[in-house]
C-alpha cells in the first residue's frame, strides 16, 4: 500500500513523507570489508609451507622411498604418447629413472616382491632427471619441442669439477661423461628447462616448470 491511499492528517502525513525522503538522502554506510583468510586443509603427510606471488598456498609433502623418480616430459600428469612405429604402445607422461647399487646380485634378491630392489635412494632428483634432459632422453619423437627456446643452440658442455666418472673422465654439471676413448659425449648438451620436485603417488615427480608449478597442478612440492 503507498502511503497516499492512507488517510493521516495532514500534519502526520507531511513528517512521515520528510522522514521518508531524509531517510533516502542518507549516504548508506559502507558494508563491512571481511578479510579473505585462506582456508587450510590438513592432509596427512602434508604441509603448508606458505603463499606463491600469487597468494596460492604451497603445500609440501616427504616421501620416504627416493629410489625410483618419475621425470615428466611436461606440466602435465595424464597426456599419454602413442609410439609412432606402433601407435598400439603407449608412453606414459613420465620417464622413471633410478640407479643401481653396484654388485647388487638380482639372482639373490632378498626382497623378490620389491620393483624397486637393489636400487640406490636418489638424493638429488632434479639432477637426476637432468642428465635425462642434458641427454635428450626427454624429447622422444620431438614431444617436447615446443618446450625449447627457438633460440637455444646446442654447445659443448664444459667439465664440472665436483663430477667425473670412475674412469676419471670428466663430466658435465648433471654427471654425464663429456668424452671418452671414441672422443666427445655427442648425447649430451640438450636443453635442460626449469625443473622442480613434486609429489604424486606418494613418489617423487621432477616436473618442467618454476616453484609455483607444484601448486598450478593440485600436488604437494618435495619436503627438501
Amino acid at each position: 500500500m503507498n502511503l497516499p491511499e492512507i488517510k493521516y492528517p495532514k500534519d502526520t502525513k507531511d513528517r512521515v513523507r520528510n522522514l521518508l525522503v531524509q531517510e533516502a538522502r542518507r549516504t548508506p554506510k559502507r558494508s563491512r570489508k571481511w578479510l579473505a583468510l585462506p582456508v587450510v586443509i590438513a592432509v596427512a603427510g602434508t604441509a603448508l609451507a606458505g603463499t606463491t606471488a600469487a597468494g596460492v598456498y604451497t603445500a609440501i609433502a616427504p616421501v620416504n622411498d627416493k629410489r625410483d623418480i618419475r621425470c615428466y616430459y611436461r606440466a602435465d600428469l595424464t597426456t599419454t604418447y602413442p609410439v609412432k612405429a606402433d601407435p598400439k604402445v603407449i608412453m606414459p607422461p613420465y620417464l622413471s629413472t633410478g640407479m643401481m647399487m653396484a654388485g647388487f646380485d638380482a639372482k639373490n634378491n632378498p626382497n623378490p616382491g620389491d620393483p624397486n630392489a637393489g636400487m640406490q635412494q636418489i638424493t638429488d632428483p632434479i639432477n637426476q632427471c637432468g642428465r635425462l634432459w642434458d641427454m635428450g632422453s626427454m624429447n622422444p619423437q620431438g614431444i617436447t619441442d615446443d618446450l625449447i627456446p627457438h633460440d637455444f643452440v646446442k654447445t659443448k658442455p664444459t667439465a664440472d669439477p665436483g663430477k667425473s666418472n670412475a674412469n676419471g673422465m670428466p663430466s658435465d654439471k648433471y654427471g654425464n661423461p663429456i668424452g671418452g676413448p671414441a672422443g666427445p659425449n655427442k648425447l649430451i648438451g640438450h636443453y635442460v628447462p626449469q625443473l622442480t620436485a613434486c609429489v604424486v603417488d606418494n613418489s617423487v615427480a621432477v616436473i618442467p616448470g618454476g616453484p609455483e608449478i607444484c601448486a598450478h597442478l593440485g600436488i604437494p612440492s618435495l619436503e627438501k
